[in-house]
């Protein structure tokens, strides 16, 4: 892989994070993302793979668990809801295979019964549906947790053998000790918003799991879940790709892997004002001006407008992160780029048959996707951010009529041209 650790860095503090895009993480327990069939993993903290192998296909929704209970972690692809589990990290076919959930759930991983073996769970906005055995069959508990627009990650917070959540807010993470309906256990401050996050037990002198950043192909690891500096600083593989965490060896200590593509992505569609992937394009050539909508359900979709390919920060012209997301590309824009977007899809093809009047997260056409009127958001108002629009080309505060934080109760006109929200819970017209 061609990285070294950088001990002498181990005191840095994991500051001055950007909304400029860095190359994608997976935090244990949820998909590992990206595409590729080939993974590099390292049971140590150094800068080569010593562990290769392939797997899946190139665009499978792979996750990462100890199937079997052995101690070691291996990988599982998902397609629709059938799961293929491979209990060694190796090359070949699954080991196991079951069928749980629905085709469009949203999936997480964890050991929640504190046996040593990992299972899943399914997610239907704030309820999770646990399953206790890498079986076909119904869930074993179920409970509510957060609003339907949170990121949540999995991890052994307080050491005790049981997978449990956590909330992130942004730079902000809300612990729950216990797979219950309640409020958080525990919270504290950690990187910037727009980091990529990793979760495992990086030290054996850890009780249990806490986070690790990614910037580019730095890892910045943290050994407690309290507000602070890194205590160990490493650079693997290559800023463009996927990262996850694992316990390769049985060792009990999570180190890091990658995934890279077998063979390059297919490329770009035609010009036309038709329907895009993630990646970078060229406006023009790749990709027609006009207005988008990201199918991605997750508010972690990350986008930038560009003036240019030379990786400056000066040449973003707009760049955003949420879920589903609306933007503008002008005519006069040299690219797009987006990660964990989905599908981009023209504006007009994503209308629903009427306007709807009960709606959660995301940025919507006022008179398409929502209705014109006074709504009120059911989730907590300190957490509640809101903004009225009158453009999609996100330059700014440009396009923005008005925006609070706060307030959960909002008056939308009809000549607004759209809404966005985040962390309000769900949106219901009153009049």
């Amino acid at each position: 892989m061609g990285r070294a650790t950088r001990a002498g860095l181990a005191a840095a503090v994991v500051t001055a994070g950007v909304l400029a895009g860095t190359g994608p993480a997976a935090a244990q327990g949820t998909t590992v993302g990206g595409v590729g069939t080939q993974y590099f993993l390292n049971d140590a903290f150094t800068g080569k793979a010593n562990i290769e192998l392939s797997y899946g296909e190139y665009s499978d929704e792979v996750y990462v668990g100890d199937w079997d209970g052995n101690g070691t972690d291996t990988l599982l692809v998902r397609r629709g809801n059938t799961f293929y589990a491979r209990n060694s990290a190796t090359s070949g076919p699954a080991d196991v295979v079951f069928s749980y959930g629905d085709p469009g759930d949203a999936v997480l991983v964890g050991d929640w019964d504190g046996n040593g073996s990992d299972t899943l769970a399914v997610r239907r906005g704030s309820t999770f549906f646990v399953k206790n055995s890498v079986t076909t069959g119904r869930a074993d508990t179920e409970f509510v947790y957060g609003d339907p627009g949170d990121t949540v990650l999995v991890g052994d917070w307080d050491g005790r053998g049981g997978d449990t959540l956590v909330v992130r807010r942004g730079g902000r993470y809300f612990v729950k000790n216990d797979l219950s309906t309640g409020v958080a256990s525990s919270e504290f401050s950690y990187g910037d918003p727009g980091d990529a996050v990793l979760v495992g037990r990086w030290s054996g002198a850890q009780a249990g799991d806490t986070l690790g950043v990614r910037r580019g192909a730095t890892y910045f690891l943290r050994n407690s879940l309290t507000s602070g500096v890194a205590d160990r600083v490493l650079d693997y593989g290559e800023p463009t790709d996927t990262a996850f965490s694992g316990d390769w060896n049985g060792d009990r200590i999570d180190t890091l892997g990658v995934r890279r593509g077998a063979a390059a992505p297919p490329p770009p569609p035609p010009p036309g004002n038709g329907s895009f992937g993630d990646g970078t394009y060229r406006i023009g050539a790749d990709v027609a001006p006009g207005t988008y909508r990201a199918s991605a359900t997750t508010d972690d979709c990350y986008w930038e407008r560009v003036s240019g390919f030379g990786g400056s920060l000066d040449e973003i012209i707009a760049n955003g992160i949420g879920s589903p997301e609306i933007v503008t590309i002008e005519a006069g824009d040299a690219g797009f780029e987006s990660s964990r977007c989905g599908t981009w899809q023209p504006l007009a093809s994503t209308y629903p048959p009427a306007p709807q009047t009960v709606f959660g997260s995301g940025t919507f056409q006022v008179g398409t996707h929502i209705a014109a009127g006074t709504y009120r958001a059911d989730g907590v108002p300190d957490d509640c951010y809101w903004e009225r629009l009158s453009n999609f080309s996100r330059e700014g505060i440009d396009g923005v009529i008005t925006n609070d934080v706060g307030s959960t109760i909002v008056t939308i006109s009809a000549s607004d041209a759209g809404f966005s929200s985040a962390r309000c819970g769900t949106w219901t017209r009153t009049g």
